[in-house]
């Protein structure tokens, strides 16, 4: 990662965020791999559109690195198909072209950067370039970072439908509810014109990351089903932002890693909460994602009721995701909180000064997660505990943030952070105000991100 951030940077990749794209577009899979072949769909009102690729990491704080150019011939703006009765919206465009994934592209996150020729906002598509199949276990990083893609589609409402209500509209569902219960990776993102969750919780992350001499490598949660052989050989893999919705597949490649000896970091909060299915689309595999949110609608749930899409800790699944997380999500909270040290002698705040009792300014929000002592595993120690005001009472859910450590018994460590807002006191890149307050930049996280990495990854001193 040393030798990639060195080469020449450039802040093109960043448009600002502000308007409706002239050019929107999706690219097939929410993660290649160098020399796959993968389709770009576009639409514009405009002809022709011209398409800068870029890695994003920190490339002296420019921020990405320009990768290529190309100008493609974009679908003509159609309207938008009826919903399906699950609410599914595919806009159905043709592949604008075959893209080839260089060689020498360098695992990461990685943006297309869309310019209708005839003027217009810029669109964004966001996607992974992933660590190439079948690599040697001596060749793999030993820190592998993952994006929450299935979650970010969660919450996509282009073209009228998400998963939620508060931002769905149009035909209702046959049940009378306004929000989808299947969405689609074959679509635009609706956030940040087309960037969808990106610059929310993900790019602070990855540009503190970057600054480093670290030999870290990327892929999307989505490969936990697709390619989970990407996961082995690793030290540490790292869950951060929100990653809230997880397939059956996903969460037992996930204790796989865990039974056989690789660290987790949940620098998150609201993690593996609702199960979904992952399904087949026109375009390629796992592309539709489908969660009822309620056991009785959902058909498998008296055929294959382990397969049923509601939360994990709820029947008929009843797996509650502390097992594997150490604690669990609680409430959104009415404004951000401080963390709140405690057990200050663990290596996690070894270097930062800090001492019990003490806090660090409004790093706990969007969401909170609390400790359970009798769901999580044992030994689970607690390393801070944060007094939150939940956005409603819930007497079953007490109203204190706290973060997680447990040691499995094949000597793989856990962490969880239990907030969303950790990576915003770590790069003061976007917008990092929850409830319009501001969570600062704070070298101390800093120290306990490279405590974690140095411990649990790449070793790093």
């Amino acid at each position: 990662m040393r030798v990639e951030n060195a080469r020449a940077g450039a802040p093109g990749w960043w448009a600002g965020a502000a308007g409706y794209p002239a050019a929107e577009g999706f690219l097939s899979a929410a993660s290649v791999a160098p020399g796959d072949l993968a389709t770009l769909h576009l639409a514009s009102a405009s002809r022709t559109v011209d398409v800068a690729w870029y890695r994003l990491g920190w490339y002296g704080g420019a921020g990405g690195r320009l990768l290529r150019r190309t100008q493609i011939t974009a679908a003509p703006a159609a309207s938008l198909p009826q919903p399906s009765p699950l609410g599914l919206i595919e806009p159905g465009w043709p592949a604008a072209a075959e893209i080839g994934i260089d060689e020498s592209w360098t695992s990461g996150m990685h943006l297309a950067v869309l310019q209708a020729t005839d003027g217009g906002d810029v669109g964004y598509v966001p996607f992974v370039v992933r660590p190439r199949d079948g690599a040697s276990p001596a060749d793999r990083a030993p820190v592998l970072v993952v994006n929450a893609a299935t979650t970010w589609q969660a919450y996509n409402c282009w073209g009228g439908k998400s998963l939620y209500a508060y931002n769905s509209s149009g035909v209702p569902m046959p049940s009378g509810a306004q929000q989808a219960v299947q969405v689609t990776f074959d679509r635009p993102h609706a956030l940040d014109q087309g960037a969808g969750l990106l610059f929310y919780w993900e790019i602070q992350f990855i540009r503190w990351l970057e600054r480093q001499p670290r030999d870290v490598e990327y892929a999307s949660d989505v490969d936990l089903v697709l390619h989970p052989d990407v996961f082995s050989g690793r030290r540490l893999v790292v869950f951060q932002g929100h990653h809230e919705y997880w397939s059956r597949g996903m969460r037992e490649t996930v204790e796989g890693l865990i039974a056989a000896g690789t660290n987790v970091l949940f620098l998150s909060a609201n993690e593996m909460y609702w199960q979904v299915r992952l399904g087949d689309s026109p375009v390629g595999p796992a592309r539709r994602v489908t969660c009822y949110k309620l056991a009785a609608p959902d058909p498998v749930q008296l055929t294959d009721p382990q397969l049923t899409t509601t939360l994990w800790r709820n029947p008929p699944v009843r797996q509650p995701e502390a097992a594997v997380v150490g604690q669990m999500y609680a409430h959104v909270v009415t404004q951000p909180a401080d963390w709140r040290v405690v057990n200050a002698g663990h290596w996690l705040y070894a270097n930062t000064g800090l001492r019990n009792g003490d806090s660090m300014v409004n790093l706990v929000g969007q969401e909170y997660d609390t400790f359970h002592p009798k769901l999580a595993p044992p030994g689970t120690i607690l390393l801070a505990q944060s007094p939150v005001v939940p956005d409603h009472y819930d007497p079953s859910t007490p109203p204190i943030h706290t973060a997680t450590m447990y040691t499995a018994p094949s000597g793989a460590t856990v962490f969880a952070a239990g907030t969303f807002q950790w990576s915003w006191a770590l790069d003061d890149f976007g917008r990092r105000t929850w409830a319009g307050i501001r969570t600062p930049l704070d070298r101390r996280v800093g120290i306990m991100t490279a405590n974690l990495l140095n411990r649990l990854g790449d070793g790093v001193a």
